[in-house]
């Protein structure tokens, strides 16, 4: 029974490791995406839309266009970012 419960003891020990380990990436892409929208808050991205559509004949335009995040959208990206760090630095409890 003791080996057992060792057994299990040290298998919660590991996916509590992964657990944080996982959180720590995804801490760490998280501000790396946060400050990447500080520094080009503009996404652009080309649309290919319909001008025209009869029977027969379709013309369509390429046509360029601009997403903004705001900075308030950034802002909380990072702090996100970091409360997945600090969630991943504490200790576990037993």
């Amino acid at each position: 029974m003791q080996r057992a419960d060792a057994l299990a003891s040290a298998s919660m020990r590991d996916v509590q490791r992964a657990e944080a380990l996982w959180m720590k990436i995804i801490g760490v892409l998280l501000i790396l995406l946060g400050l990447t929208l500080f520094a080009s808050p503009r996404i652009n991205y080309h649309a290919r839309e319909k001008v025209i559509h009869t029977g027969s004949i379709d013309i369509t335009a390429n046509r360029q266009k601009t997403v903004v995040i705001p900075r308030v959208v950034a802002s909380l990206i990072v702090g996100a970012g970091v409360f997945a760090l600090v969630l991943a630095m504490r200790k576990p409890q037993s």
